[in-house]
């Protein structure tokens, strides 16, 4: 991926952020700080909505970079080079050198990922229970959307299309049962496919008659999502 600019290096894997990254940070926080926090939170002073915003799109990209490194580190203990990690406008990506070699280590290594983010929004739940922060503060507001963005980040990647997690998942396990990797991955990739041309259509239907930012989003990351899984396919063939 062209455009990275290295960051740092954790546990040996190199940290990478694209330059798409800024977009997704600059809408996150725009979004949050002019409509999400205001509407919880209408006795905020101006300048807290944008400070809280700010770090609450960091955390939440702290929080992708966690759930990579789910994936690069049980892909090092399962004998895989990782050549570092990539954050970018949807999100964040393993750049594993080296094939899978089994379906077990397939399996390990894509459901590591949707856990860590699954534990992360339990981690956040539980503080907001303890009452950290206290009711009606910008650490509330900043753990609200930590638990609920984390919630998403690992329901959406168990939707079992390739490339995301929950897609490698079902090829694990077509692979497993079948013996074919390649029937696995164009089997996968076609859910992808399909999954794709559903958030698109959502996006566009909620662009139409509700919120055309949130539309546009749904409808962009359908896109990628169509995109990537067209070109494993085309790969397979």
């Amino acid at each position: 991926m062209k455009g990275v600019f290295k960051l740092t290096t954790v546990a040996g894997v190199d940290i990478g952020v694209h330059y798409t990254w800024l977009f997704a940070f600059a809408l996150i926080t725009w979004t949050l700080a002019s409509n999400w926090f205001p509407s919880d939170y209408p006795h905020w002073r101006a300048y807290t909505y944008w400070v809280t915003a700010i770090l609450a799109a960091l955390l939440l990209f702290a929080s992708l970079l966690v759930h990579e490194m789910a994936h690069s580190l049980v892909a090092i203990a399962r004998g895989h080079v990782v050549r570092g990690i990539t954050l970018f406008i949807f999100g964040g990506v393993s750049d594993i050198g080296s094939k899978t070699r089994s379906a077990r280590d397939e399996f390990l290594i894509a459901f590591v990922g949707p856990t860590s983010s699954l534990a992360l929004s339990l981690v956040g739940f539980l503080a907001l229970r303890a009452g950290v922060g206290g009711g009606g503060s910008p650490v509330e507001g900043i753990l609200i959307y930590f638990t609920l963005a984390n919630l998403l980040v690992g329901l959406f990647n168990l939707l079992p299309g390739f490339p995301l997690d929950g897609g490698r998942v079902l090829r694990s396990i077509i692979w497993a049962t079948t013996g074919s990797v390649s029937r696995a991955t164009s089997t996968a990739a076609m859910v992808g496919i399909g999954f794709g041309w559903l958030l698109i259509s959502g996006g566009v239907f909620i662009a139409i008659t509700d919120d055309v930012v949130s539309g546009l989003w749904m409808g962009f990351i359908g896109w990628y999502l169509k995109d990537s899984a067209v070109a494993v396919r085309r790969s397979e063939h």
